[in-house]
């Protein structure tokens, strides 16, 4: 059997089979029509209504060629190889054409006239609510807040700082419109089920290809750039300078800088939300921050402290000196005012609260000259303590009366 070109084999009676063409009435008494009136032929032939009768014929030779049921064993083959030339049968009768594009005309009016009332009610609505605000009313909606945590040492909390924040930003998808769908000039076949309109169930046997309803080709699919949302994500780098004397679980205001989610108001051209930055403070190698105080703890030989004098101590700055005081009676702890976390407003400056610990030096760690400075100091150091003087005079006694006796 020929229809325009193509060559099917028609088996009526040939092995049981029936041709699909002579089922629906082709080549018979007169074809019966499978289509509706709502039915797009152009859609179903996946050409556009521009397309040359060359195009068309193009178009329907394709399609029937794999919807043949004698070439795909598709279940859905033979039903869609009666619309695909459902659809060219009335590109081939023009009285038939033009009362289909007539009746879509006229459907086309009626939803236009729908839409329009909808959007002058929608106008008339929108009116009325802000008719009691009209400074409100020329204004764009803003964007949504967002915070965001920024951690800083403490010496750049300490004296500020700049630092750079990595935002990302949703944009509207240049490619398709931020619709995430782009159409194809020709019909592409679905990947979903490779074209044949039927996909395996787990349980067993097919069902419709929800990607294509059935018809195995697309004259739309997901935009490939934004994989079908519509927004793509754009990073963006902010430099945010920070003042001094922030302190952990604050917050910076940065006005109108918020990322924009995709799909946001923003994202559409709106005015952005603001952006906080909750500041978190990294933790220090030699300090603790209790309030606006720094605590630090230094190690001091027993040496030093037996002797006092001068010696040198971190600060948020670098260094300062620190005189030990010479008086055994001293404690191990000091305080430096003022040299703690700066001030900032009506907070007063912390200080700095040196915790001295007293190194002990391994005796395998004396040299022989050194034991000797040691043993001389210790002489010392015995007649010049009250309790080691009492302590050698008892002992001398006892000797004293050893040898009387």
């Amino acid at each position: 059997m020929i229809l325009d070109g193509v060559k099917f084999a028609c088996c009526r009676g040939v092995g049981g089979l029936v041709c699909p063409l002579a089922m629906a009435g082709f080549g018979g008494a007169g074809p019966v029509h499978l289509m509706t009136i709502c039915e797009d032929p152009f859609a179903v032939l996946g050409v556009s209504p521009e397309a040359t009768p060359a195009d068309v014929k193009r178009a329907y030779r394709r399609l029937a060629m794999h919807w043949h049921p004698d070439r795909n064993p598709a279940a859905a083959a033979e039903a869609e190889f009666k619309r695909v030339h459902a659809a060219y049968e009335l590109f081939l009768d023009p009285q038939r054409l033009a009362e289909w594009r007539q009746a879509q005309a006229a459907s086309g009016r009626s939803r236009r006239e729908s839409r329009a009332s909808a959007s002058t009610a929608r106008a008339r609505s929108g009116a009325a609510s802000s008719a009691g605000s009209s400074k409100a009313a020329g204004k764009q909606p803003a964007g949504e807040d967002f915070s965001q945590a920024l951690t800083l040492t403490l010496e750049e909390a300490a004296f500020g700082c700049r630092k750079s924040v990595a935002l990302v930003h949703g944009l509207r998808c240049a490619s398709c419109g931020g619709s995430g769908r782009v159409q194809h000039r020709n019909s592409v076949p679905c990947k979903r089920c490779s074209g044949c309109g039927r996909v395996s169930r787990r349980g067993g046997g097919t069902s419709v290809c929800e990607g294509c309803a059935g018809r195995g080709f697309l004259r739309e699919s997901d935009c490939p750039d934004c994989s079908g949302s519509g927004w793509l994500q754009q990073a963006r780098t902010l430099s945010v300078a920070v003042p001094a004397g922030l302190l952990a679980g604050e917050r910076l205001r940065l006005a109108g800088q918020a990322p924009a989610p995709a799909g946001g108001s923003a994202a559409g051209g709106g005015k952005a939300g603001d952006l906080y930055l909750e500041i978190q403070l990294a933790e220090h190698p030699l300090f603790v921050l209790h309030g606006r105080d720094l605590h630090c703890r230094v190690p001091v030989s027993v040496f030093r402290l037996l002797c006092g004098g001068p010696i040198e101590v971190p600060s948020l700055a670098g260094t300062t000196p620190l005189e030990l005081s010479d008086d055994p009676q001293h404690g191990l702890e000091y305080r430096l005012p003022g040299l703690g976390f700066p001030a900032k407003g009506r907070r007063a400056a912390g200080d700095l609260v040196l915790q001295l610990e007293r190194i002990h030096i391994p005796p395998q760690r004396i040299t022989a000259k050194g034991r000797e400075l040691l043993e001389r100091l210790a002489g010392e150091l015995d007649r010049r303590a009250p309790a080691l003087a009492a302590w050698d005079a008892q002992l001398q006694a006892r000797r004293e009366s050893a040898g009387a006796g």
